[in-house]
């Protein structure tokens, strides 16, 4: 399934959503474009820098911190219900009324790119709280009918447990998407082939493969490694290093959601070959994204991949 979006320039009154079959789309808003009602002392052909784009504080709630309703920060959903399997034992543990959702189940992901800052900024937001595969309330935790199934729970995103968005910026003519996708951003699960040992690996006790690998990576070359297993680092790449925030590692209650920055955006553009994006908001631009939320250390759980596509 290819979800896409396209924002509305500010003549349009809503986004454009298409689906075909490989990873998503989204189409990012431009701002300021010519509109069907010129506004007064506007000059057809004449393009002005649009007005400032939201600015974001970040709290760990993705509904509350990215307002959708503006045309510059844009939402691709995933299928509007929960849709990854839970095991029976688990299910049946819920108090009455309540059914169990899994910590992997995305609900949608936002996007916004802050002109002023140079920053594209993304939002996880899962059904419950981002990470907490059993839903027992506590993402670092396993529930007793985990471990009678042999699963566990990893906290930190550590070990198997992932969760990422990659993304498609270059690659066309004129530095437009083509396709495959270059860039990874989240919490690895284990290393690409071909990949150098990841910087996190320098922490003591080794690699960790935890919440302390986030980042920026290359995406994998090869097509039979699931998502979470795509994240590629190369010592000598032009590309790495590059600054990403993780503005909410330990989701809980209160801040269920993950709530990512990239940095120096258009220089992470340039070194892969991508066309900067216009900051004046005058011309629209896109990317095409993958993101994937799971493990294979829960005995039973299941993942969830946006598009629903499993193997790249």
């Amino acid at each position: 399934r290819r979800t896409t979006t396209t924002a509305a320039m500010p003549a349009a009154a809503a986004a454009a959503a298409a689906m075909a079959a490989a990873a998503a789309a989204v189409a990012l808003a431009a701002a300021g474009v010519a509109r069907a009602q010129f506004p007064s002392g506007f000059v057809p052909g004449v393009l002005t820098p649009a007005p400032p784009g939201p600015t974001l504080t970040f709290t760990g709630v993705v509904a509350n911190d990215f307002p959708v309703a503006h045309v510059e920060v844009q939402r691709v959903d995933d299928v509007a219900f929960p849709d990854v399997g839970l095991p029976d034992l688990i299910k049946d543990s819920a108090p009455a009324g309540v059914t169990k959702i899994s910590g992997y189940d995305i609900e949608y992901i936002t996007y916004y790119y802050d002109r002023a800052t140079d920053e594209l900024h993304v939002g996880v937001k899962c059904f419950t709280i981002c990470g907490d595969a059993d839903d027992n309330g506590d993402a670092g935790t396993t529930s007793p009918e985990l471990v009678l199934l042999g699963g566990v729970d990893y906290a930190n995103f550590a070990q198997t447990e992932s969760m990422l968005v990659a993304m498609d910026l270059a690659g066309g003519p004129g530095g437009v998407p083509d396709g495959a996708l270059d860039i990874i951003v989240g919490y690895p699960a284990g290393e690409a082939v071909g990949s150098d040992a990841f910087p996190c690996a320098s922490l003591p006790g080794g690699d960790p493969l935890d919440k302390r690998c986030f980042g920026v990576y290359l995406f994998g070359s090869t097509r039979i490694q699931q998502p979470q297993f795509q994240f590629r680092w190369n010592n000598t790449s032009p590309v790495l290093p590059h600054p990403a925030t993780d503005h909410n590692p330990d989701p809980a209650a209160a801040a269920p959601d993950l709530e990512w920055t990239v940095s120096d955006f258009n220089a992470l553009r340039t070194k892969v070959g991508a066309a900067p994006i216009d900051r004046t908001g005058n011309a629209p631009w896109s990317i095409n994204m993958l993101a994937f939320a799971g493990s294979f250390g829960d005995d039973g759980i299941g993942e969830d991949n946006l598009p629903n596509g499993g193997l790249l």
